[in-house]
């Protein structure tokens, strides 16, 4: 066997074992994971120990936790602060897909560069050239790396978009809620009741914090972070600054869905305006030459037989 054979057999090798093990770390619960996943579907009660939740995990996920355990940690040791704090936010918003963390996701990067780059290695060899074998080694290792990120960073703007085309309804439900009558708590409770979205998800989250007894502003403010939509931040910002000074909040909520239904026509004109240039380059590169073909393909056969003659 070839040194080439036996380093791809290596590779390949190290990728299913990655994936595999990312797969079970990502899978792993202890009991903070268990109470935020409660928290979020809002089934925590109030007088619910850890051990209870530790209790509820299947007998063989608790007996092979410390070995699963053990495995986070050394990937997480591969994962800046930083960085497994903002995959931590990202997974947060998109609700954990996969029921992956921040090691999980670096696992994946770790098996799909490993995965991909053994990959496009062996298609690289077919070449028989060494350049063409690095360069698609490289490039495997690159693409496996930075597309779970990838992925990741796509799910969140997804979610973001529902977001953002679910605000405007819901400022209106939650004004008019207050307008007759009720606090901003209990508000929100009706839009959590009425409403079904991602948008709901995350208020339902930050009313059952407030229950549990951390600071409305914290838990606003978090939320809106969360989200990464600046109209959102403002807004809550608004709201925060009208309690303390002693304004309506019903008419600053009116106000700022008002302003957001505005702008949001402006950027469907916006993206209206930009639709026939978009239009253009398939008009141009698929429709012109075809009618070009049918048009002078008769013309230039009957040119090609009279010169044949």
């Amino acid at each position: 066997m070839t040194p080439l054979g036996v380093v791809l057999g290596v590779l390949a090798a190290a990728g299913v074992y990655l994936v595999a093990t990312g797969i079970l770390a990502s899978r792993s619960r202890d009991a903070v994971t268990l109470a935020r996943e409660r928290l979020a579907r809002q089934e925590i009660g109030l007088g619910q120990s850890a051990i209870a939740l530790e209790l509820e995990r299947p007998l063989g996920e608790r007996l092979s936790a410390p070995v699963r355990g053990w495995l986070t940690r050394q990937v997480a040791r591969l994962t800046p602060e930083n960085q497994a704090a903002n995959f931590r936010r990202q997974l947060d918003f998109t609700e954990n897909p996969f029921g992956l963390d921040p090691a999980g996701v670096q696992t994946l990067r770790i098996a799909g560069a490993a995965g991909v780059g053994a990959i496009t290695t062996g298609l690289g060899t077919l070449s028989g050239s060494s350049v063409l074998i690095a360069l698609a080694l490289l490039a495997g290792v690159l693409l496996g790396f930075y597309a779970p990120v990838l992925w990741l960073d796509q799910l969140v703007r997804d979610r973001r978009s529902e977001v953002e085309a679910d605000l405007p309804n819901a400022l209106d439900v939650v004004a008019i809620s207050m307008e007759a009558g009720l606090g901003l708590d209990r508000a929100l409770e009706q839009l959590v009741r009425h409403q079904e979205g991602p948008l709901t998800l995350l208020v339902a989250r930050a009313l059952r914090e407030m229950e549990l007894g951390r600071p409305r502003a914290d838990a606003l403010e978090e939320m809106a972070a969360a989200t990464g939509i600046e109209d959102f931040t403002s807004l809550i910002r608004g709201i925060l600054h009208a309690e303390r000074t002693g304004v309506p909040i019903a008419r600053t909520i009116s106000a700022h869905s008002a302003q957001m239904r505005v702008k949001r026509r402006l950027e469907i004109r916006t993206e209206a305006a930009r639709a026939s240039l978009k239009i253009l380059i398939p008009t141009v590169g698929c429709v012109f030459p075809t009618l070009w073909l049918i048009l002078l393909g008769p013309a230039l056969i009957v040119v090609l037989s009279i010169n044949h003659h």
